[in-house]
């Protein structure tokens, strides 16, 4: 009889339904990164149709240990967890209890690799960190050549006292160098086309870093679904290398989307792209975008040339509202782009149409039609860490155009844009800077009025809207400048979960003339919001003159400003 209760018991408990799951008691490790570790989703603050996870009773038991697990991983050796059931929920208590310090960090080693190991004295002993020490030493050393190089790694933990002693040991042996590369052709793509791509060449020395770099290069083109660089079939310092290619086996794609900004309204976008037109990784698109100032079409070729040359031709046409004009351009545009890592640069050919008209102070903004064909130049440095969200890293960008007054051109002007950026972080917290410098020289002729810089806005001066700052016409609508002085600092810091506040300072100077007047300041100070997503933080900021609190504005997008 009782071991027919104790199978009906069982029965009943592997039978139950799921129950919602509450943690109680964690400090020091956060209830979503629990709830991740167990495969369970908590909703953010923005699902509101999102209900509480919940979890199978008959699987408490695997649960307690994954979460022990995680908690040993964390540097929390002593982590009691005890579960309470009732009819509507199944509750965790948590006890943390004192974690593991790291005491002492022993190294013996060649390279300085003390900036590759995340964990110091005094810190928590994360398991995570420590494996990721160890890879980070290792990528240290083939970075360097050593892609034979012998490595320990050892922790020693006394959970009685508490305390860790790490122990980070490096050889490298012989330096080792790329061999012979040996790149599989398709249909479609050429393979010296695939291996000139490369970040590497027989006989360099070996660099993980360069694979990576290839990798990237190589999968940033469309026709391309799957890359293989092999390099595992070593000889000794001599590592030769295989080189796999996949095409796509769809190259045509469509594509739709909408959107919204404080700068622009409402938006949307529709293109249609041949990822392999006529074979060697050539692109052709047609795109078309909308938003309640401006609407665009284009349609643009892309050439991959070898030795990391690209070759692009657009053609394309725009029509934007301005305070006070509209603008229309009809333009082709041919380029050719070098493209390394971190640094690309371009030389470009643009044939621009451009129209001014509806204009509703003549004066300010002259009604005309020119036709302005301009040789261009842009270099680009880029080491931030990531696009959307950077926590560290340089960014630099320079861009030049002019033309000259002749029976072909309407103007003789030059114009200038120099921008920079940096950020630091340390641990969650990150200090960001940026200045921006730009120079509209017209010597003969007459250029559109949409070619003058504009201030204001969410990529611009906060405590202003939209291209809004600045003199105005009797007509209130800003005239813009003939140069530009901006800079912008921001401090941004974690606070709860997966939001992230921001205070930033935003300061511009501008003037008619060639050098910005910098004895009237424009002024903005604020705060915002950020709120982490898979595809980037969504972000809110409010900012206001601080020597006329009547001047504010209120700014939203996705991704960090830089």
């Amino acid at each position: 009889m009782r071991i027919v209760l104790v199978f009906v018991a069982l029965t009943f408990y592997l039978f139950s339904k799921p129950l919602p799951l509450i943690f109680l008691g964690n400090e020091k490790v956060s209830s979503r990164d629990l709830y991740d570790t167990l495969g369970l989703h908590l909703p953010y603050a923005l699902e509101v149709w999102g209900d509480q996870p919940v979890i199978e009773p008959v699987i408490i038991s695997q649960s307690i240990t994954a979460l022990t697990s995680y908690y040993r991983s964390k540097g929390y050796f002593g982590t009691k967890i005890t579960p309470t059931a009732t009819d509507t929920s199944i509750t965790f208590g948590i006890q943390e209890n004192d974690p593991i310090v790291v005491i002492d960090i022993q190294i013996n080693s060649p390279l300085d690799i003390g900036h590759d190991i995340e964990l110091r004295p005094k810190m928590l002993f994360d398991q995570d960190k420590f494996a990721s020490s160890k890879t980070k030493i290792k990528k240290r050393y083939h970075d360097a050549g050593y892609c034979n190089g012998t490595f320990n790694s050892k922790a020693w933990v006394d959970i009685e006292t508490h305390e860790a002693h790490l122990l980070f040991e490096a050889t490298p042996n012989e330096k080792c160098t790329f061999g012979p590369i040996i790149a599989e052709s398709t249909p479609n793509i050429d393979s010296a086309l695939t291996t000139s791509m490369l970040r590497f060449e027989e006989g360099d020395t070996y660099s993980l870093e360069a694979i990576q770099q290839s990798y990237e290069i190589l999968y940033a083109q469309e026709a391309i679904a799957r890359v293989s660089i092999n390099d595992t079939d070593r000889n000794g310092s001599i590592v030769p290398i295989m080189l796999g290619i996949e095409e796509v086996e769809k190259p045509i794609r469509f594509s739709a989307g909408l959107g919204i900004s404080s700068d622009q309204g409402l938006g949307g976008q529709i293109g249609l792209k041949h990822r392999d037109f006529f074979g060697n990784l050539k692109t052709l698109s047609l795109d078309a975008k909308f938003t309640e100032i401006k609407k665009t079409a284009s349609s643009v070729l892309s050439v991959p040339l070898y030795n990391h040359l690209f070759g692009y031709g657009e053609v394309g046409y725009s029509d934007e509202l301005f305070n006070g004009y509209r603008s229309q351009s009809v333009f082709e545009k041919l380029t050719l782009k070098h493209q390394d890592k971190p640094t690309s640069f371009l030389i470009s050919l643009l044939f621009d149409q451009a129209k001014t008209y509806e204009s509703t102070n003549i004066s300010a903004f002259p009604n005309s039609n020119l036709f302005i064909p301009s040789p261009m130049a842009e270099i680009n440095i880029d080491t931030r860490d990531k696009l959307l969200e950077p926590t560290r890293g340089n960014w630099i960008n320079a861009k030049a155009q002019g033309s000259v007054y002749s029976g072909i051109s309407d103007a003789s002007y030059f114009k200038t844009l120099l921008s920079g950026a940096h950020i630091e972080s340390f641990g969650e917290h990150i200090i960001a800077a940026r200045v921006k410098w730009g120079v509209l020289r017209t010597y003969e002729g007459q250029v559109p009025s949409a070619y003058r810089f504009y201030a204001g806005g969410m990529n611009s001066n906060r405590a202003y809207r939209y291209r809004e700052l600045g003199p105005k016409d009797p007509n209130g609508d800003p005239l813009g400048f003939n140069s530009l002085l901006e800079g912008s600092l921001e401090y941004r810091f974690p606070l709860y979960d997966s939001f992230r506040g921001v205070l930033f300072s935003d300061l511009t100077y501008g003037s008619n003339n060639y050098i910005p007047n910098y004895t009237i300041p424009y002024w903005g100070v604020g705060a915002g919001l950020r709120y982490i997503t898979p595809i980037g933080p969504i972000a809110i900021d409010a900012g206001v003159d601080p020597n006329d609190f009547a001047q504010y504005a209120l700014h939203f997008r996705i991704g960090e400003l830089f």
